[in-house]
């Protein structure tokens, strides 16, 4: 793991934890639920489970200014 990885841990494992509560809450949650409840706790489950993966993002997300690096072209 190379030092860029270790500074986006945070964000790879904070992202995780919250997709992961995100699909509890519609697959484990929702289901016992009824009527309004259960709509309400799914759309919230989706909700979390996209911002779960939206911090996954930043965490592949790589410095403006290491964006566009010169790699030379040697031929063999």
């Amino acid at each position: 793991m190379n030092q860029t990885m270790r500074d986006k841990k945070a964000y790879w494992i904070g992202g995780t934890i919250v997709a992961f509560l995100g699909v509890a809450l519609v697959r484990l949650v929702a289901p016992e639920l009824e009527g309004g409840w259960a709509s309400l706790v799914l759309m919230l489950g989706f909700t979390v489970v996209i911002a779960g993966i939206t911090i996954i993002t930043f965490g592949t997300q790589r410095k403006q200014s290491e964006a566009f690096i010169q790699v030379d072209k040697r031929e063999n």
